[in-house]
């Protein structure tokens, strides 16, 4: 059985968009790094908790991103 053209253009654009996503939030852990290596800064919660949930999420992602990656890869064969 075929898949159509229009169920592979879908999955690759959710991998393009979850790949966007990762992009984005490592950026922005990176950032945050740089922001907590400031002492004036490591005991700032608000700062931790969102490098704490930026982490989670990009975790999150990431799985997503991967079972997403094996759908296409499984549309394919």
């Amino acid at each position: 059985m075929l898949l159509s053209e229009t169920k592979i253009r879908k999955a690759e654009k959710a991998v393009a968009e979850s790949e966007a996503k990762i992009e984005s939030m490592e950026k922005r852990l990176k950032e945050l790094d740089g922001i907590l290596c400031d002492p004036k800064n490591a005991g700032d919660m608000t700062l931790i908790t969102e490098y704490t949930s930026t982490k989670k999420a990009l975790d999150q992602e990431v799985e997503r991103w991967e079972t997403l990656s094996e759908e296409l890869e499984n549309m394919k064969i």
